[in-house]
Order: C-alpha cells, then sequence, then structure tokens
C-alpha cells in the first residue's frame, strides 16, 4: 500500500506499460504474502529486472536526465516487492517509499499535491511502524496508527527549521520544477477556430493579481495582453517578429495609471501578461513593439513580477511602411463575399470609425450568438462561413472575422489575444485559464500628432455578448461545460485557491533573498557558515528541549490519589537506600521488611497499611473520611518516623 501511494502521483508522467506492470506486481505480492508462498527463483528476478530496465530505453531513450532517473527510481521501487522476504528487504522498500514520494516535488510544490504527500509520508510511516513491531492480524492496528502519526508531528518542527534555515540555491539543482516533461496548458502564439474554446473548458488558474491600494479596474477594464498575432493563412493566426522592442509611445492624458503585481503559474512558455497598456517592462522581461511582455526564460515555475498600466484602450504609437504592409496583408482570392460586403459599405462611409462601426453593428443585429459549442467550420472560406452561415462562435471567431474586415477596407488590424475580466477572491484577482480572451486592435492615422495615429481596441465579443465582460465567461452561460462543472464546485475551486495563494507566497516562494532577508533580521549573514551553523544548532536545542519536555510531561508516570499515598509513605524512607529502592515491590510485600529493620514503628506502620489496604482494593474512590483517616494516620507515622531518625543521629 506504501508502494502504491507513493507510486500513484506520478503515474501519468510513467510510460503506458507502466500501470500494467505495478498491477501484476503489486496483485503477485499480495497472493503470495496471504498463501505464503516462497521467493521466486533469482535468475527469474533478474530477467524481470533486465526486461524492465529495456522497456524504459525503449519508451524514453538512453542518457540520464529527471525523467529517465525518476523512472528507474520507482520502476526499480515496484519491482523490490518481489523479493521482499526479509526484514532487511522490507525496511529498504519503506525507504525508498519516501524517496519516491519525494521526487515528486522535482515537478510541482502545488498545496493540493503537498497535502496528498503527506498522507503518502504517514502510510509509509505507517508501514515501517508495522514492519518493526509486533501485531496481531488487524493491518491497520491503533497502537501503530498513534505511533505513526505522533513521530510525524514531531518530525514537523525539523521540517518547518530546516526549510528556514538551510542554505537555499539560487536555481534548483534538477533545473525549473513544475512543466518539466508536463503538457503546456495557457495562451499559446497560435490561434484557430476553437482554439480558445478549450481553454474556457479549463478552470485552472493563469495568474493571480493584487493591486497596490486595492485600486482593483472594473472586469470591463480588465484587458490582460499577451501574444499579438498578425499573420493570417486562411485559417489561423500566428506572431510575426518584427524584430525589435517598444519605442516611444503616448498615452491619453486621462488615461489612469494603475499599478499591481501579478503571480504567474508555470505554463512552459514565454508569455507574460498585463492590463492594457502596460508603461514599462519588468525585471526580467521585454515590452515588443505590439505591446506583449516576454520573459527572458521558459516560465517554468511560480514567478512574480510588478507592473505599471495605463487604463486605456488607445495607444499613441509610429507605424513603418513595412509594418504597414504586413498589417494590411489577406487573401485575394478567399471570403469574396465578405470582401463585397466591405465595398458596399465603404461605399457608404469610408472613414475608420465608419467601417469599424458599421462591422460591429453587423455583429450585432445579424443574428450572431456567443457560443462556446459552435459548428466546426470547414471550408476554405472561414470569415465567409461564419459570418453568413454559422454566425455562432467564441471570441476568436469575432476577433478574427473582424480584423480581417478590417483589412479588407484598408486599416491595419491585428489580432490580440490574453485573458478578459477575473474574479475577485478577496486579497487578489483570480484570472482562470476559462478567462482566455480574444480581441482586435485597429491602426487609425492621425497626421496632426506627432507619433501618426494610434491603436484602438475593438472587441467584437462585446457587441455580441456585452454580459462577457462585466461577468466573465464563465457565468454567461447557463449549460454545464464539463460533466464536473457545477456552481458549488466552481466556488469550492475559488476558495481552494486562497488558501493556495497564501501557500504560493509564503512556501514556493520562499526564495535566496527572502531567505537573506529572515537571515538579515535576526543578525545572521547568509554567507558565513558559523554564524549559521551556531543559528541551526542553538534552534535544534531549543526544539529538542521543547519537544523532550513534551514527551517527558506526555510519558510521565501517572498514579491515583490512593497510589499517591504509598508513594509518601515510601518517600519517609528515601534516607535508607536499601527500603526505599523496593518501593516497586508494592505495600504488602515491603512493609513487613520495614518494621524488621524499624521494630519501633511497627504499630503506625500496621495502622496505616490497614487502612491503605482497605481502600486500595474496594475498587471505590476514596471519600473525603478516607482521606482524613489516611492522613491522620500518616502524620502518626510521619512523626515516629522523625523521633526515630533524631535517636539515631544522636
Amino acid at each position: 500500500m506504501a508502494v502504491v501511494v507513493a507510486v500513484l502521483p506520478q503515474v501519468y508522467r510513467l510510460p503506458l506499460w507502466f500501470v500494467p506492470m505495478m498491477t501484476v506486481v503489486v496483485a503477485y505480492r499480495f497472493y503470495v504474502q496471504v498463501n505464503h508462498i516462497k521467493k521466486a527463483y533469482n535468475l527469474v528476478l533478474i530477467m524481470v529486472a533486465v526486461a524492465a530496465l529495456l522497456l524504459i530505453v525503449y519508451s524514453q531513450g538512453f542518457g540520464l536526465s529527471r525523467e529517465i532517473s525518476v523512472t528507474i527510481l520507482i520502476t526499480m521501487t515496484v519491482l523490490k516487492l518481489l523479493e521482499t522476504y526479509k526484514m532487511r528487504d522490507a525496511l529498504l522498500v519503506v525507504m525508498l517509499c519516501y524517496f519516491v514520494a519525494m521526487t515528486r516535488f522535482l515537478y510541482s510544490q502545488d498545496l493540493v499535491l503537498v497535502a496528498y504527500l503527506l498522507l503518502s509520508a504517514w502510510v509509509t510511516t505507517h508501514a515501517l511502524a508495522v514492519v518493526n513491531y509486533q501485531h496481531g492480524d488487524a493491518w491497520f492496528e491503533s497502537g501503530h496508527i498513534k505511533s505513526s502519526v505522533g513521530w510525524l508531528l514531531l518530525a514537523l518542527p525539523f521540517a518547518v527549521l530546516f526549510f528556514l534555515a538551510f542554505p537555499r540555491l539560487g536555481s534548483p539543482i534538477w533545473g525549473s520544477p513544475d512543466i518539466f516533461g508536463e503538457g503546456k496548458t495557457g495562451i499559446s502564439g497560435e490561434m484557430s477556430p476553437g482554439s480558445i474554446i478549450e481553454l474556457f473548458m479549463d478552470d485552472s488558474p493563469a495568474f493571480r493579481v493584487t493591486f497596490e491600494d486595492g485600486e482593483q479596474p472594473d472586469n470591463n477594464q480588465l484587458y490582460w495582453r499577451g501574444p499579438v498575432l498578425t499573420e493570417f493563412d486562411g485559417r489561423t493566426w500566428s506572431q510575426f517578429d518584427f524584430n525589435r522592442q517598444r519605442r516611444v509611445v503616448a498615452f491619453d492624458q486621462q488615461a489612469k495609471q494603475i499599478s499591481y503585481q501579478i503571480e504567474m503559474e508555470p505554463n512552459g512558455r514565454r508569455f507574460m501578461f498585463g492590463l492594457d497598456y502596460i508603461v514599462q517592462s519588468p525585471t526580467g522581461a521585454s515590452l515588443s513593439s505590439a505591446s506583449s511582455l516576454t520573459s527572458m526564460t521558459v516560465i517554468n515555475q511560480l514567478k512574480h513580477y510588478q507592473v505599471k498600466s495605463v487604463l486605456s484602450d488607445r495607444l499613441y504609437q509610429n507605424m513603418s511602411s513595412y509594418q504597414r504592409n504586413r498589417l494590411l496583408d489577406f487573401s485575394d482570392n478567399q471570403n469574396v463575399q465578405t470582401q463585397l460586403l466591405i465595398s458596399q459599405w465603404q461605399a457608404i462611409d469610408s472613414s475608420p470609425y465608419g467601417i469599424i462601426n458599421k462591422a460591429l453593428a453587423w455583429f450585432q443585429t445579424e443574428g450572431f450568438l456567443y457560443s462556446y459549442s459552435p459548428p466546426p467550420l470547414d471550408s476554405d472560406d472561414v470569415i465567409d462561413e461564419f459570418i453568413y452561415d454559422s454566425k455562432r462562435g467564441f471570441c476568436e471567431h469575432f476577433a478574427s472575422s473582424f480584423v480581417v474586415m478590417m483589412r479588407m477596407a484598408g486599416l491595419p488590424a491585428r489580432v490580440v489575444t490574453g485573458y478578459q475580466g477575473g474574479v475577485d477572491n478577496g486579497d487578489y484577482l483570480l484570472v482562470k485559464q476559462s478567462d482566455a480572451h480574444a480581441w482586435a486592435e485597429v491602426y487609425i492615422d492621425e497626421p496632426d500628432h506627432e507619433l501618426g495615429g494610434y491603436w484602438q481596441r475593438v472587441d467584437p465579443t462585446s457587441v455580441v455578448s456585452p454580459e462577457r465582460l462585466f461577468q466573465g465567461s464563465g457565468n454567461i452561460i447557463e449549460q454545464r461545460r464539463t460533466i464536473m462543472d457545477f456552481p458549488w464546485l466552481r466556488q469550492a475551486r475559488e476558495n481552494m485557491d486562497k488558501y493556495r495563494f497564501r501557500w504560493n507566497k509564503w512556501v514556493r516562494d520562499f526564495n535566496v533573498s527572502k531567505q537573506q532577508a529572515l537571515f538579515d533580521a535576526i543578525g545572521i549573514k547568509h554567507r558565513e557558515g558559523k554564524d549559521l551553523a551556531i543559528m541551526l544548532l542553538t534552534i535544534l536545542g531549543l526544539t529538542g528541549v521543547v519537544i523532550f519536555s513534551w514527551l517527558w510531561w506526555r510519558l510521565r508516570p501517572r498514579y491515583t490519589d490512593i497510589q499517591q499515598w504509598y508513594l509518601r509513605f515510601m518517600r519517609l524512607f528515601k534516607k535508607d537506600p536499601e527500603i526505599f529502592q523496593m518501593r516497586h515491590l508494592g505495600f504488602e510485600a515491603v512493609a513487613p521488611k520495614i518494621m524488621t529493620r524499624y521494630p519501633s514503628l511497627s504499630e503506625p506502620i500496621e495502622q496505616f497499611k490497614q487502612s491503605y489496604l482497605r481502600i486500595r482494593y474496594r475498587n471505590e474512590h476514596p471519600t473525603a473520611a478516607d482521606q482524613r483517616r489516611l492522613q491522620h494516620y500518616f502524620q502518626a507515622l510521619k512523626k515516629a518516623v522523625n523521633n526515630v531518625d533524631k535517636a539515631s543521629s544522636k
């Protein structure tokens, strides 16, 4: 059971043959244990081990990496069950279970995973208790359970100590955790019909936002800018690298600036997000000419960054002729019906805002529906099929069609992907993958401005489903997106994320700089090993004193009221070691020896003894009268003992 529980979190990453192999091994080992079958031949075990090694090489190749190392460790731990017939082998399997559970931290340190691995640690510790101590037929005995739970609780202070004080590296030994070898999730650098709908089904966190001074904007202002897509092949939008960073830009003077911090979940990519429009790039990131943030490194672990943005739907920026030509590009021989429609609009009003308003009015009045289950677009003329036939789509359908329509009208335009909105989760704003969104930007020439024009944000989804901007994507569709899409479950996930946010803040993000700040606060220089060693020894010593004091208090002998009278009786003879060391024998065995040694004490001892034994063995709690009687005889005996002591001293 300890092996299975330790391995389960890794199963989805292991080769396909692993689960059948583990099932056979565990079932066989259980059958062998119940039926007391002898160990298999060593030759058979060797062949099984070699076969497993060949399967690992076949599925994961040669070379030494984290993936192969973890797979070998887990596989050999499971196979070790086939030869576990001695105490030494059982102890080895238990110890390997601890290591197998620990390897999961090479990939993630999420709060839910930590809770599960604590369960795994308890099961493994319980197995250790069962192996080491005598037990009956029951697999789970209360004594073993209390023992394993107690030792784990005792280990927690030491775990906290080493977490806080153990020297931390600038980067993990095995590289960045979390995403290595696992599927990537979130906004990508491409967009095609249905790509953002897939994210709409995913309620996992994309990032969390903490606003300074509580200045959280309204939901309809929360456009979290990500990759900007400019290339369209008739179905799929993709990025084009203009190979330069953003230069001089300008914002509306009345636009409000806002500062905030983002805690971004790992996504295995370089895309970062910020509110439109970002003033300047944070440390470790670059701001492209399209005003998108890009990390210098792949985001494979939790990332924090501080951002300042201007809340505006307009960005003044110069545009080169090369950019203009690329942002006007579309296929002349596709979507002919839409081209004719644009020509009709231009004949009426060819101004930029005239075309924009015509397109928005078309989406608003021609029966278009916002839907997360639109019909597939199979023809080569995707825009025509959507505008004239389907009329049901998600944000990517509306943004893609709108941008192509603008280009047909001679207006430079591009698709912006990212997220829109978020959930107010108390101390922070939670932005989920299901908040993924796409909108459009159109370049409007303004000759009087020193930069020559500006980018105007236009969200065609807002005219089809205005509530999307205010209520969020998950709250405007009544149907369940998935089998497990219940409002109460969604709320439970959001409540759970509050604890995950605190866990990230205090545990996952406890890095070298925060540890250094902790050491500085208590006067320890991080790089000086002597001071650090003294600090660790002091904390360990204090922790040990607290733990062992608690153990002494918990395990100290406990005596009933009547037993306390016997202990008082024996303390009267503490000066006589030969008598005092016999106190464990009991009153009836010790009293005759004392009376033989001290004949003058026979009468008071006999009186106290008879009163004591009468109360001791009647199985009733001593009454007040009993206590007074014992007190009377005890005082008489004490006086007699003092007289004997005085006589012997003379």
